[in-house]
This record gives C-alpha cells, sequence and structure tokens, in this order.
C-alpha cells in the first residue's frame, strides 16, 4: 500500500513538473485516434474512387497499400507520439513544423464543410425539403424535379443535323411544330421537344445558387455570404468548446462522435438496401474490372486514398499519442484503428451506391451521370435522393448528423495539433488554465479569420483548391522522411529499444516484428518516394467539374505545395547554416541519435530509456531507479 502511495505521490509530482495531460479513460485514445481517421472521405472520396477504378478490383490494391504501408507508417507514428516528437536526429525536426503547416491548411476548409453541414441540418428541420421541387426564385433553366417516364427523357442531342440544343439543358427537333427552323429563342410551345441532355437536380441549383450563391470562378470573389458566415462562426464555436477544457473533455466526446455516426451509417444502409434500384448500384460499386488492375492510375489513387484516409503525415496521430501513457500496446491500436477505417470505407459505399442505384432507378439516368466525387455527392447528389424518400426530412436530418460528427472528430483533433505543438513549445502556458484557454481562443479566433475566404461566393473553388494542392506530393515526401529519419538514421535497433518500453519485449523479439523492420526501412521510403515522384510528374491543372482553374491559381497552388515541405527543408537548411558559421561544430551530428531531445516526459520513463540505450545515468537518477526497483519488488 506503502508502495503504491509512494508511487502515486512520484508520478502526480512528475505530473505536475511536465503539467501535461493524459488519457483517463482505458478507450479515449483509441476512439480519438479512430475518429480522426474516420472522417468525410470515407463517406465521399472512396466510394467515388472505386468506382472510377474499376468497382472491387480497386480493393486489391487498396488492402495490399493498407498492409504494407498504412499500417506500418501509423505504427510508426503512434510509437513517435510518447516521445518529443521528431527529435530523434536533429536535422529531421523540421517533419513536425511540415505537419503543422498542413494541418493548418486542413482546419481552414474542413471546419466550413462542418459549417455547410450545420447549414444543411438547420433547414432540414422542416415538414419539406426546401430542394425538393424547382423553385423560380433560385432554380435554372436546366431545372427537372419530375424524372417520370412521361415527363422526362435523357438524350445526348449529338445530332446537329436534326436536332437543336439549347442551354437550359433541353433538346429539340430541328424542324419546329411550325415547320420552320427551330431557334432556341423561339417560343418553346412551338417546338418539339425530344428530350434532356444536361438537367439538372433541384439540390444541385439549391447548393450553387442558395447555399454558396457561387459565382463563376475563382477571380471572381463577389461578396461574402451572410449564412455561411453564421454557419462557420457556430462551427468554430463547437470546435472551441469540445478543445478549450483539454483532453480530459475531448476524451469522453469521443465516445458519442465516433460511435453514433456507425450507428446512423447503418440505418441509412438498412433503408437504402431495400429502395428499388439498389442492388443495380452495389453492383456498380463492386463489380470487377479486373483490367484496370494493368492502369498505374488504379494504383497510384489506392495508394494515396490509403495515405489520406489513415491521416498519415498531418501529425494528428502523433499529437494523439503524445497524451498516451509510456506504457501502451500502440502496436494493437495501430492495427485496430487502420483496418476499422479501411472498412468503415468500404462499408460507406455500400450504402451510398444503394442510394445512386435508386436515384438512378428514379430518375432513368445511368449510374454514372448520378455519381459525383466530393461535396457533390454530400450536398447534391445524396440530398436529392432523399426527397423522394418519405420522411425525406429524416432521413436528410439523419445523413447531415452523420456528416457533422464525422467531421468534428477530425476537427477535433486537427485544432488539438496546433495547440499541442504551441503548448509544448511554450510550457509555461500550461502553468495556470487562464493563459492556455486565451491561448485555445486566440488559436480559433485566428484560424476562423484565415477561413473566412471560404465564406465568399467563390468560396467553394477556395476549398477544392486548398484541398488539392495543401498536401500533393509535399506530404509523400514528409512522410518518406518519416520512415527514412526512424530506419537510417535513428536506427532500428534503437527504435525497438524504445518500442520494447512501450509495449513489451515479447513483442519486439519476436520474428513477426522484422515484418515492421522491413516496411519502415525499405518498403515504405521506397514507396512514398515513387509516389512522390508520381505526384509531381503526373501534376495537372485543377478543374472542377468543367471549370479549369485559371494560370495563376496553379501558381499559387505550387506555392502552397512546396510551403507544406518548406518546414521540412528549411529547418534542416538552418541547422547547416548553423554549425558552419555559427557554433562550428561537426555537420555529422546533424545526423547522429540526439538522445538528450528524444525522450519521453516522465522522469522515471527517461531512467529505463537510458538504461536501455546503455546510456551514462547520473548519481540522482540511479538513486531514483533503485527506489523504483524496490517499489515494483
Amino acid at each position: 500500500m506503502l508502495s503504491e502511495n509512494t508511487d502515486g505521490q512520484e508520478n502526480k509530482s512528475e505530473n505536475q513538473h511536465v503539467n501535461r495531460e493524459t488519457w483517463s479513460g482505458k478507450f479515449d485514445f483509441f476512439l480519438s485516434a479512430l475518429g480522426y481517421a474516420v472522417g468525410l472521405g470515407n463517406v465521399w472520396r472512396f466510394p467515388y474512387l472505386c468506382y472510377r477504378n474499376g468497382g472491387g478490383v480497386f480493393f486489391i490494391p487498396y488492402f495490399i497499400f493498407m498492409l504494407l504501408v498504412g499500417i506500418p507508417l501509423v505504427f510508426l507514428e503512434l510509437g513517435v507520439g510518447p516521445l518529443t516528437s521528431w527529435k530523434m536526429v536533429p536535422i529531421f525536426r523540421g517533419i513536425g513544423l511540415s505537419m503543422n503547416i498542413v494541418n493548418f491548411y486542413l482546419v481552414l476548409y474542413y471546419n466550413m464543410i462542418i459549417a455547410y453541414s450545420l447549414y444543411y441540418l438547420v433547414v432540414s428541420l422542416t415538414s419539406k425539403l426546401p430542394w425538393e421541387e424547382c423553385n423560380p426564385a433560385w432554380s435554372s433553366p436546366n431545372c427537372v424535379d419530375d424524372y417520370s417516364q412521361q415527363n422526362f427523357r435523357l438524350v445526348t442531342c449529338d445530332d446537329s443535323n436534326n436536332t437543336l440544343r439549347c442551354d437550359n439543358g433541353q433538346c429539340f427537333n430541328i424542324t419546329s411544330l411550325t415547320g420552320s427552323i427551330a431557334n432556341c429563342s423561339t417560343n418553346q410551345s412551338n417546338l418539339d421537344l425530344v428530350g434532356w441532355w444536361n438537367p439538372s437536380f433541384p439540390s444541385q441549383d439549391y447548393w450553387n445558387n442558395v447555399i454558396l450563391m457561387k459565382s463563376s470562378g475563382i477571380d471572381e470573389s463577389g461578396t461574402i455570404v451572410w449564412q455561411l458566415i453564421v454557419a462557420l462562426i457556430v462551427a468554430w464555436i463547437l470546435s472551441w468548446c469540445m478543445v478549450v477544457k483539454g483532453i480530459a473533455i475531448s476524451g469522453k466526446i469521443v465516445y458519442f462522435t465516433a460511435s453514433f455516426p456507425y450507428v446512423v451509417l447503418l440505418i441509412l444502409g438498412i433503408r437504402g438496401w431495400i429502395l428499388p434500384g439498389a442492388a443495380k448500384g452495389i453492383e456498380f460499386y463492386i463489380k470487377p474490372d479486373f483490367s484496370k488492375l494493368s492502369d498505374i492510375n488504379v494504383w497510384t489513387d489506392a495508394a494515396s486514398q490509403i495515405f489520406f484516409s489513415l491521416s498519415i503525415a498531418y501529425g494528428g496521430l502523433t499529437s494523439l499519442a503524445s497524451y498516451n501513457k509510456f506504457q501502451t500496446n500502440i502496436m494493437r491500436d495501430a492495427i485496430v484503428v487502420s483496418f476499422s477505417n479501411c472498412l468503415t470505407s468500404v462499408f460507406a459505399g455500400f450504402v451510398i451506391f444503394s442510394y445512386m442505384g435508386y436515384l438512378s432507378h428514379v430518375t432513368g439516368q445511368p449510374i454514372d451521370q448520378v455519381v459525383q466525387p466530393g461535396q457533390g455527392l454530400a450536398f447534391i447528389v445524396y440530398p436529392y435522393a432523399v426527397t423522394t424518400i418519405p420522411p425525406a426530412p429524416l432521413w436528410a436530418i439523419l445523413f447531415f448528423i452523420m456528416m457533422l460528427l464525422l467531421g468534428i472528430d477530425s476537427m477535433m483533433t486537427s485544432v488539438e495539433i496546433t495547440i499541442t505543438s504551441i503548448l509544448d513549445f511554450f510550457p509555461s502556458l500550461r502553468r495556470k488554465s487562464l493563459y492556455k484557454v486565451i491561448t485555445i481562443t486566440g488559436i480559433c479566433i485566428i484560424q476562423f479569420i484565415a477561413s473566412l475566404n471560404f465564406t465568399l461566393q467563390s468560396g467553394t473553388y477556395w476549398i477544392e483548391f486548398v484541398d488539392y494542392y495543401s498536401g500533393n506530393w509535399a506530404v509523400f515526401c514528409v512522410a518518406a522522411l518519416e520512415a527514412i529519419s526512424i530506419s537510417w538514421f535513428y536506427g532500428l535497433n534503437n527504435f525497438k529499444k524504445d518500442l520494447s518500453l512501450m509495449i513489451g519485449e515479447k513483442y519486439t523479439n519476436s520474428k513477426f516484428f522484422y515484418g515492421w523492420y522491413f516496411s519502415w526501412f525499405f518498403i515504405c521510403p521506397v514507396y512514398l518516394i515513387v509516389l512522390t515522384v508520381l505526384s509531381f510528374v503526373n501534376s495537372k491543372p485543377l478543374k472542377t467539374g468543367s471549370y479549369t482553374y485559371p494560370r495563376w491559381a496553379q501558381i499559387l497552388g505550387q506555392l502552397m505545395t512546396f510551403s507544406t515541405f518548406s518546414g521540412t527543408l528549411f529547418w534542416a537548411l538552418w541547422l547547416i547554416i548553423r554549425n558552419l558559421f555559427i557554433t562550428k561544430k561537426p555537420l555529422i551530428d546533424l545526423i547522429k541519435p540526439d538522445f538528450e531531445n528524444w525522450k519521453p516526459l516522465k522522469k522515471s520513463d527517461q531512467i529505463k530509456m537510458k538504461l536501455i540505450h546503455e546510456l551514462p545515468v547520473n548519481e540522482n537518477e540511479e538513486a531514483k531507479n533503485e527506489t523504483i526497483e524496490i517499489q515494483k519488488f
């Protein structure tokens, strides 16, 4: 009993010394990591990539990359977290800075998407969804809300000799009912309608003209949309409330936010699977086209998706793991989180494509005409699909609650990354809760102001722009340096000793563990370097639908991508200059393990780490270590 009290006092004093929280609940960390990794991309990006890359055959490269690269990199990042992140080798300390830069970009547009979900959730609280029917106040001439066979027919209208294609999306016979040559400006009552070549859902016009008040391009900024400002303020207040009390509160919130989306997804799935046309949609989703396996783009898409789906190199996993107790089975967590994330993506595809099949059945359009990626799937296609399923507001509310919770989980950790980095860099801010609250409030206000650009009428163009360019090849390169810094410079044997203190020697001494070594040392660096080169070489001008971004936006985008990598690059250059001209120290010191700064937070764990690495221990530390051993005995 005395030993337990002494140990508790020691832990208390050490915790007071570092003044840093740790997860209090058994599943706090696991659910936080799962909630962070499982985000909006699982619902709107993965199903679309499957459809585009050969259906079910896409699962083959996807799960290959998950096993060979995804899980090992997640394990590596979780292993770095409980130590002083990315300080193992001096020249690679800029990795943490690059992570903060790309995370800053992510936070800006991600909270805007949460704001969209909040907006839709509020307007769905009605007996009739506002986008169920075309409304002359906001709908375009292309708007169609009656897809019955007697009123709607989809045509290509490519035969210019016999048909007339008009801007309102309709196609007419070249000869009018009066016998004259048809003209789009002619009274339509005198025209012979063939069908529609470019219809739009009411939800599409509602999204473009009511929610976004969308401009014609990124260089036409327009005015600020006040409804979006209000929604963004609410989204940031929500984020602030979840992080201001630290992980003691956010670690409990995730028990709901990480699990409830699965309940909603299952409910939506059960409803979708019994709809007419659902089987056709699911078949379209999983039917394999094995010829696609010879297409390099399928493999690069799978590699990229597993990378972004698991949120590797964005700093979140490392930040969450930094609040772990030093002795935590992070290997188990890495495997379970990775598999849960990927299976969620696959399951979401079955749900989403059941509704796509149903919408194809209702409208008579082919599924490939119905499916849209990203924001189009979340805010256009699905919202219109539910308008034909009574009670429509209920299914809309459930969907946007799911979107909100998926976004909040990821957002909470993303904001926490910046908070953790600043508080670790300025530990004095942790001493008083008032200082910490002021710091967190300041961070949220700065990020809110920086995201105001997304509330302009051109805001959606900027979201696509930041999403595309903020990470790109730079994130792959940073992740490659993660693996290289650990396995090539710090040393796999040194990292093995560190992990043995965390998860136990029964795991690190097993033959199975050599698989991790091989992945960290060879597979991950090679895979990521190749992916970096391919992403850089195959970089194409950004397009959104039929809109191509202007040249200046492409140049600015490449500069944004480089800014992500600049944290790693400029930190390394600064250290080289410092050693050459200021401290006059050998450059070789920059690529040697730095055990002085690479260590756990608790003093008792630092002693164990020194002993396992056979580093010198001073007399006070030896006495403390003997006390610890006696207490254990």
